[in-house]
């Protein structure tokens, strides 16, 4: 059962990856990488900025000093997780 769920996690990874690498190729083509939201009306260039916006905001200080304080409670939810999974 687990190996089923695992070999889920990396197939939905895989989908994830190469949709990804897509979207950055196409809002490159449409030269949507040094533009603004408001500049772009159509396409997927609003996609590629989206994830650029979101990256910004997750690799932040404010983010980085939260996860440096509470990596021991992370850590917690992630072994419940496990165990969880595991019976």
């Amino acid at each position: 059962m687990i190996s089923f769920i695992v070999v889920v996690f990396w197939f939905a990874l895989v989908l994830l990856a190469i949709g990804t690498a897509l979207a950055f190729l196409t809002s490159w083509r449409d030269g949507c990488l040094g533009k603004d939201v408001a500049e772009i009306k159509t396409g997927l260039g609003w996609v590629f900025l989206k994830i650029k916006n979101f990256a910004h905001r997750i690799f932040s200080r404010a983010v980085w000093d939260h996860c440096r304080n509470y990596w021991m409670y992370y850590g917690l939810v992630a072994m419940f997780i496990t165990v969880a999974l595991g019976t």
